[in-house]
């Protein structure tokens, strides 16, 4: 009997619908109802710029170990129109303790929300922000300022997670990060890219071995240099 690859299998259980959705997928490329180019099987140049743009990129390249986002190819491409959705009603310290952390589009309508779900920022006797983990578990959100909406675009278990999320433009949102495969505790890179009006998600990973373990070792940097420590 043939089987779904690791990778497919993975993109479809850690998306957070309790729906099957449906069997028809669209192939890839496609068509953006906002572009007139195919989206190709990997990353466009500007796309590969914007990426190494990313505080991501420039501590890996510190480090000696640069990440080269061209190794990234399609695996497959699906739209999930069963997305949990529930209104944004923040409460008053929300911003406050995860302004630094969210990811806003250009144009300032909506941001991804990385965090707040598993982390709790707080002040020691220092004065100082601290990190503390919440749980083992990761949920990634949408949220729509003027509708007040939060869509949940994943909820990935302990040793998964996304560690960094950029704004392509004010339709297309990257997310990028990581999941164990089986047992071996070896972590694979992955990027979502999410398309708001369509729904559509293209799901890419990388060939090279080294950038989930890059992506795991980010997350302590990340909420470092955020946080002015």
């Amino acid at each position: 009997m043939n089987h779904l690859p690791i990778s497919i299998l993975f993109a479809i259980l850690v998306l957070s619908s309790c729906k099957n959705r449906s069997e028809e997928q669209r192939s890839i490329p496609v068509i953006l109802e906002d572009s007139s180019e195919k989206l190709d099987t990997v990353f466009s140049q500007k796309d590969i710029t914007s990426l190494n743009q990313l505080k991501l990129s420039q501590y890996a390249s510190a480090q000696n170990s640069p990440i080269d986002w061209s190794t990234f190819s399609m695996v497959t491409s699906f739209e999930e129109d069963s997305l949990l959705r529930t209104a944004f009603k923040p409460d008053k310290l929300f911003y406050e303790q995860y302004g630094q952390l969210l990811k806003y589009s250009p144009d300032s309508t909506m941001f991804i929300d990385l965090d707040s779900y598993n982390i709790e920022v707080q002040q020691n006797k220092m004065g100082q922000s601290i990190i503390m983990e919440k749980g083992p578990d990761t949920e990634v959100s949408l949220v729509q300022l003027e509708s007040k909406e939060r869509t949940r675009l994943a909820f990935l278990g302990p040793g998964n997670g996304v560690e960094e999320a950029l704004w392509v433009d004010n339709n297309n949102v990257l997310l990028i990060g990581y999941n164990e495969i089986d047992t071996t505790k070896l972590k694979k890179a992955f990027i979502w890219r999410y398309h708001i009006p369509t729904k559509l998600f293209h799901v890419y990973e990388s060939s090279d071995s080294r950038v989930g373990g890059q992506l795991t070792n980010w997350r302590k940097q990340r909420f470092n240099q955020l946080l002015g420590e």
